[in-house]
């Protein structure tokens, strides 16, 4: 069961300790800044949850893969998960809808994926791969949608574990190849098989070709209460430079009527990139800064650049400079050293 664990000082030094990143939680006078101008989306919320996943005695912290506010996109998320010898299948428990999951995600807003009343028969690790089986009830997929989260919730949930690469799906003992919307699913499949949140640019007409791009767009639901990020792999063009290709599509934006935030407003200026011994410089205009202000939109720009331009293999951590110079951000946020990426994705604690 998830473990709704009260965070002690102890705890948040242990994060950050844990993460090596150089900057700090800033001090929020204010628990939901407000968010204006071109990155209107945050009017209230914060990236602290109410419940902060705390590691602890019989306790260990792991990734899920949960569904986002409006069911239409995958959100990692950590959990606190009783230390056990199948701990593998103590995460996918989580996963199942049931008031009991469903409690300890308050203040959230996020989705369970499986369906309530499934039940795991059967985990096996065997030569990196993952042969999971489900009895029947995990085949109650609400809609074409809803299969395909849930199927990528297990795969992408099951990979975060070193000694799992890939995942063969069975139910009540059978291997899985056809799912109930017709679709064809590979016995065993990889991340390679379905990339996480798949949008095409519109630019992108032959599906064959094109390089993708890991971005990370922050999002908050209705109720305005947890800001967190939502990773997107974006099929565009072919591209010759792999950190500008990202940047600039961040820049760019998420895709139109996707819920998700603009972080970097649409008329900041990407003067220069390059990547040396595992640092990105980046070099922006100042428009990088126009964000309207507040500690939720300083921290929304840095996620997203820090999150995306880690994501490419190579990349430890990111220079952020401002016309050649190191600014000191509008919120305070100290960036004159490279910044590593936070320990985990989401609860974003940089």
């Amino acid at each position: 069961m998830f473990m709704r664990l009260k965070l002690t000082m102890l705890s948040l030094l242990l994060i950050f300790t844990l993460s090596g990143c150089s900057l700090l939680w800033p001090v929020v006078d204010d628990p939901t800044p407000k968010v204006t101008g071109s990155l209107a989306g945050h009017s209230s919320g914060s990236f602290m949850p109410l419940v902060l996943p705390a590691s602890g005695e019989g306790v260990r912290l792991r990734t899920a893969y949960l569904l986002d506010h409006a069911s239409r996109y995958l959100v990692p998320y950590v959990l606190s998960i009783e230390k056990t010898e199948g701990i593998a299948r103590e995460v996918l428990l989580q996963l199942i809808d049931s008031p009991e999951n469903s409690a300890a995600l308050v203040g959230t807003e996020f989705r369970l994926p499986f369906p309530s009343a499934t039940a795991i028969l059967g985990l096996t690790i065997r030569d990196q791969i993952a042969i999971v089986d489900f009895s029947d009830e995990f085949l109650n997929f609400q809609d074409a949608t809803h299969e395909r989260l849930a199927v990528d919730a297990l795969l992408y949930t099951l990979t975060e574990f070193d000694n799992i690469d890939q995942v063969e799906l069975r139910v009540a003992g059978k291997p899985v190849t056809t799912l109930p919307s017709g679709l064809s699913l590979p016995s065993p499949f990889s991340r390679a098989d379905r990339p996480l949140n798949l949008e095409i640019s519109p630019t992108v007409l032959d599906l064959s070709v094109g390089t993708r791009v890991k971005l990370y767009f922050s999002a908050v639901g209705p109720a305005g209460e947890l800001i967190y990020f939502v990773p997107v792999t974006r099929q565009i063009l072919p591209q010759n430079d792999p950190l500008a290709a990202v940047v600039l599509e961040l820049i760019q934006g998420p895709a139109s009527g996707s819920d998700l935030c603009a972080d970097l407003p649409a008329n900041t200026e990407l003067r220069s990139v390059k990547l040396e011994d595992g640092v990105v410089y980046v070099d922006f205009s100042s428009d990088l800064i126009a964000y309207g202000g507040g500690t939720a939109a300083e921290n929304a720009m840095l996620g997203a650049l820090i999150l995306s331009l880690t994501d490419i293999p190579g990349v430890n951590s990111v220079k952020i400079t401002i016309n050649g110079q190191t600014p000191i951000l509008p919120e305070g946020t100290d960036i004159s050293q490279p910044v590593l990426r936070p320990l985990f994705i989401n609860p974003f604690i940089l």
